[in-house]
């Protein structure tokens, strides 16, 4: 198999959605490959005066509950892992530099991105990792056009 790691980031965006399932049907592949899900609690200095920082920690610890509840039901073997830092890019190379891994697969953008444009987090991940980076975009809505 081509890959033998991936390291999938989630926020529970849509494209972030999606990369958790491009990753899933590649690692469907062979059950050998393990899957990393993480999920980073950016933290803000300014946040943390404000105490902000619990609902922020809440609100991570259920997007890992999240990632946990949804890594046991696959065949492949998972680990969770919540980061914590300010500087996510960062954090996600060095996580999978540390866990070995040899994909990342990641959303075009997180909450709060402009669609249609490559997110801050994204590109510097692109920029900056030695591994390959598979960027999952979320389906174009459709509609009727008037």
């Amino acid at each position: 198999m081509w890959c033998s790691k991936i390291l999938v980031a989630y926020d529970g965006s849509a494209p972030s959605k999606k990369a958790l399932e491009v990753a899933c049907s590649i690692a469907a592949q062979d059950r050998s490959i393990e899957l990393v899900l993480v999920h980073v609690l950016k933290l803000y200095a300014s946040l943390i005066e404000a105490g902000v920082e619990n609902l922020l920690v809440d609100e991570a610890n259920a997007t890992r509950e999240v990632l946990e509840s949804f890594a046991d039901t696959l065949s492949n073997p998972t680990h969770v892992h919540l980061l914590k830092g300010s500087s996510p890019a960062d954090l996600l190379l060095r996580c999978a530099r540390d866990e070995g891994c040899d994909l990342i697969v990641m959303g075009s953008r997180g909450k709060g991105g402009v669609k249609g444009y490559l997110g801050s987090i994204s590109y510097a991940v692109v920029q900056q990792s030695p591994i390959t980076v598979l960027i999952a975009k979320d389906a174009p809505e459709t509609g009727a056009e008037g």
